[in-house]
C-alpha cells in the first residue's frame, strides 16, 4: 500500500462522510474510487453490450440467408482464393 498526499476541499470531504455514513476520510476516498471503478466497467459492458445487439439487428441480405448453404463449403481455398472470393461477394453486395 502506497501513502498519499493530496489536497481536498475539506468542506467537501466533510460533507461526503456526513451523506455517505462513513466514519472517516480513507474509507470515504476508497469507497468513492470504488464506485468510480465499478461505474466506469459497467459503462464499458454496456458499450460493448449495444455493439452486440446493433449487429443482430443487421438486415438479414437478399442475397443470401444465414441457413444458405455456402460454396465454399468443404473445399480448401488457398489465400489468392480466399481473397478473391472476398473481394467477389463484395462486389455482390454493392
Amino acid at each position: 500500500m502506497q501513502i498519499n498526499h493530496i489536497e481536498i476541499d475539506n468542506s467537501l470531504i466533510d460533507n461526503a462522510i456526513r451523506l455517505s455514513g462513513l466514519s472517516d476520510r480513507k474509507k470515504l476516498i476508497e469507497k468513492a474510487l470504488l464506485f468510480f471503478t465499478q461505474q466506469h466497467t459497467k459503462a464499458q459492458q454496456n458499450s460493448l453490450q449495444k455493439i452486440i445487439n446493433d449487429f443482430y439487428e443487421l438486415p438479414v441480405s437478399k442475397l443470401e440467408t444465414i441457413a444458405t448453404k455456402s460454396v465454399y463449403q468443404d473445399k480448401t481455398l488457398s489465400l489468392e482464393d480466399m481473397e478473391y472470393a472476398i473481394e467477389y461477394e463484395a462486389g455482390l453486395q454493392q
